[in-house]
């Protein structure tokens, strides 16, 4: 979370090492980067936040394999945001000018794509495989299928 400071007007922004910042200035790109601190007026200020950092996301899910076995899987995907502007404009990473805190949950969104996305690959993997085979290389698999 960004700390964002008020003197005379203006606002002063400080975001950790592991944070990724855009200012955008009227619709200009005016700061870009990580671990940036730079003084800004609020009511021209459009600011997102990114994190940079490796994420982990724990997920658990029901499957049926081939031959109609129920199995639940438990994963832990790791993940970093590689391109934060790309990110930024996808995901609304937009943070309060005042509070430096997210406006709403980008992690969250991100996070259920990611669990979502992850599913489907091992379902779709679990659905084809009967469950002698899922027990003899299961993980393996479906760690290889969902990387």
């Amino acid at each position: 979370m960004a700390d964002i400071t008020r003197r005379f007007g203006l606002r002063h922004l400080r975001a950790a090492p592991t944070s990724h910042i855009r200012h955008l200035r009227s619709g200009t790109l005016a700061h870009d980067g990580t671990g940036l601190a730079f003084w800004f007026r609020p009511l021209t200020a459009a600011l997102s936040e990114v994190p940079v950092d490796d994420r982990e996301l724990g997920m658990l899910f029901h499957a049926r394999t081939a031959d109609y076995q129920d199995l639940t899987v438990q994963a832990t995907v790791t993940y970093r945001i590689t391109d934060p502007a790309l990110a930024a404009t996808r995901i609304d990473f937009g943070i309060d000018a005042g509070t430096g805190t997210w406006r709403s949950a980008p992690l969250d969104q991100l996070g259920t794509l990611l669990t979502e996305t992850a599913q489907q690959h091992a379902l779709d993997l679990i659905a084809r495989t009967p469950l002698a085979e899922a027990l003899a290389d299961g993980v393996g698999a479906v760690r290889r299928r969902v990387t």
